[in-house]
């Protein structure tokens, strides 16, 4: 059996798919419940001692910029991160601890959380500017954030496999997804969409993973694919230091009423808080 038929045999086998445990399952359910309370979301979170230590250390990180010590989860979430930002990130780090990577020696998780995080950041910050009914911020930092968990499952699931399209990737100066798609016949946007549907996350994030590369998809979440190509794209110019390339990302934001004076004191504001936003990236990666 080739590669390709082993992983087009597991991803038609959902129950081959990494199985989220007891309490990374009611983790994520809080998280995605909109009516649930400070004192609830905390008292759930606080069954990961794990993850409680990574938003404790992520609140006294300089990224916050937060003036004393902070010990206490709920004082973090009410005064220092934000509710809507804890449930954001609490996703990263959940699936960053459901993931072991270890095992593949080409996968940089501080540069993967660091691309989630700025795809994340700029989806949300776009959104707001934007007058799109479609681009809720909480929902396009989500989706940012999810993108690529495809790869970081694969990463988990086939390591060997991994290391060789990685290799590869960075050999011949390709993308990732094109790699997958060559060496098993999936790509990482194919296999997120169905471990986010297996996970039962909410339907705009597998749908928007989907359809992330089928130019001729039409529906609700439309809106929603285009501004995190947008992003993506916009991320990795970003950290890869070609601030020369990135007007033309800026030109099609306005696509999405987001003028590109606005847009680029957005990227300019990014720019100057990159060690802060990696410091993030460190505490969602456990680094």
């Amino acid at each position: 059996m080739t590669v390709a038929d082993e992983i087009n045999l597991k991803v038609s086998r959902i129950k081959n798919l990494p199985t989220l445990s007891v309490d990374g399952i009611k983790i994520l359910q809080a998280v995605n419940d909109p009516d649930i309370s400070i004192d609830e979301l905390a008292t759930v979170l606080s069954t990961s001692p794990v993850l409680v230590g990574r938003l404790i250390g992520l609140a006294n990180s300089a990224y916050f910029g937060h003036a004393g010590k902070v010990n206490d989860l709920k004082f973090a979430i009410i005064r220092v991160l934000g509710f809507n930002l804890v449930k954001c990130l609490t996703v990263g780090v959940v699936l960053n601890l459901e993931l072991n990577t270890q095992k593949c020696n080409q996968f940089d998780s501080e540069r993967f959380w660091m691309d989630a995080l700025l795809t994340a950041i700029l989806a949300q910050q776009f959104s707001q500017l934007s007058s799109d009914e479609d681009l809720a911020p909480s929902t396009a930092y989500t989706a940012g954030l999810l993108l690529n968990i495809g790869l970081i499952t694969a990463v988990y699931m086939w390591p060997e496999a991994l290391n060789q399209v990685l290799l590869s990737a960075n050999t011949n100066g390709s993308s990732v997804s094109r790699e997958m798609l060559a060496a098993m016949g999936e790509h990482q946007y194919e296999l997120g969409s169905v471990l986010l549907a297996h996970w039962h996350l909410p339907r705009i994030y597998s749908v928007t993973l989907r359809e992330f590369k089928n130019t001729d998809y039409t529906g609700s979440e439309r809106r929603m694919i285009d501004l995190l190509a947008v992003c993506f794209a916009t991320a990795k110019k970003m950290l890869a230091g070609q601030q020369d390339e990135l007007p033309l990302f800026v030109k099609r934001l306005e696509a999405f009423g987001v003028s590109a004076a606005r847009a680029q004191s957005v990227i300019d504001d990014l720019l100057a808080a990159k060690n802060n936003i990696y410091t993030a990236a460190l505490a969602i990666a456990g680094k």
